[in-house]
């Protein structure tokens, strides 16, 4: 597998089409698919598409007269990549800091402590 780029927000939007759709599809069902949230251009949504390629996110392929879109990474491989990314950039790596961070922040709560209290037992009995 290729190294991963970094894809800006509104790369996302599209790209969690593409995802959700979990088949190739067209430029035209991603504008459609977006346009149900809010306004977006066909231009845009064309100019999205050829930067997610360039940086090898997906491929397309000609079916008649219109390019079918497909990923070439799923959503979770790219949510790892995003997570270690975050993690090395902010945390210098350390899983304690960032979970640290979401404690002291009041970003977790009892019942999430929990649930990774369970997963975590789970998961060093494997």
């Amino acid at each position: 597998m290729h190294e991963i780029q970094k894809i800006s927000e509104s790369e996302m939007e599209v790209m969690q089409v593409i995802w959700g759709y979990g088949q190739s599809l067209t430029s035209a069902e991603i504008l459609q698919a977006l346009n149900k949230k809010k306004s977006w251009k066909p231009t845009t949504v064309l100019t999205f598409l050829a930067r997610l390629a360039e940086k090898g996110i997906i491929t397309s392929t000609k079916k008649g007269k219109v390019n079918q879109y497909i990923p070439l990474i799923s959503e979770n491989e790219y949510k790892q990549f995003e997570t270690y990314s975050f993690l090395n950039t902010v945390h210098k790596g350390s899983v304690k800091s960032f979970i640290t961070a979401l404690y002291e922040g009041d970003g977790i709560t009892k019942d999430e402590i929990e649930e990774l209290k369970k997963w975590f037992s789970q998961k060093a009995g494997e």
